[in-house]
């Protein structure tokens, strides 16, 4: 088999994780076998998966660090613009920032507009938690940014409330942008204008609620009991 490090080999390895990308994004991550993969692209031997990336654990992992490490770039340089104007001004703004992926920075995607804004939200609907991973890791981040601004900002919390109220208010986001693929799929199944702008505006009052919400009596009573 291809030395993985030749130029041959790096080629190859492009052209499974192209396959796999679409694959995923089209099916989810859960369909789809490392088979599938192969088949689709277009090598011969069954274990070209397994020798370029390991495992298809693996794979998924270096697809969604090379997405999160995009995203994190395009929200960086709107960090740096919305600091540099004097903001944040609002909640909503860093918000804003955290749920967009505008076309314009989509473009730039692995996959592209298509493939990439799908894989990204199939990631976000059904693994969650390795999109948080892969964001995380870079300390410096734009995420890490945004939540700074948006613990400065918000009413006073008790750290541990403020903590899940963060992890909700970003786990909310996911489920309701990766719920596109489906709505696009069935419409009729969805609320109205489910994939419009009407209901991305209404997904940040949503989650700006969330976190300025006052606590209730039952709920302060278990942080300090």
């Amino acid at each position: 088999m291809t030395d993985e490090r030749s130029p041959r080999g790096e080629d190859t390895r492009e052209r499974i994780k192209q396959a796999a990308r679409r694959l995923f994004a089209d099916l989810g991550i859960d369909a789809v076998s490392i088979r599938d993969i192969t088949k689709a692209a277009g090598q011969k031997n069954a274990g070209s998966v397994n020798y370029y990336f390991r495992s298809k654990e693996a794979l998924i992992a270096e697809l969604i660090a090379e997405t999160a490490a995009v995203v994190e770039v395009a929200r960086n340089r709107r960090v740096d613009e919305m600091e540099a104007a004097g903001g944040p001004h609002s909640v909503r703004e860093v918000l804003a920032i955290l749920v967009n992926v505008p076309p314009e920075d989509a473009r730039d995607l692995p996959g592209g507009q298509e493939d990439g804004v799908a894989f990204l939200r199939r990631v976000m609907a059904s693994h969650a938690e390795l999109m948080f991973e892969a964001i995380h890791i870079d300390l410096d981040s734009a995420t890490r940014r945004c939540l700074a601004h948006l613990r400065r900002m918000l009413p006073p919390l008790p750290p541990v409330l403020l903590a899940q109220r963060l992890r909700f208010a970003m786990l909310h986001a996911f489920s309701a942008l990766s719920s596109r693929v489906q709505a696009e799929r069935a419409p009729g199944l969805w609320p109205p204008g489910w994939n419009e702008d009407l209901a991305h505006q209404n997904l940040i009052d949503t989650l700006e609620g969330m976190l300025c919400q006052p606590p209730s009596a039952q709920t302060l009573a278990l942080v300090t009991a």
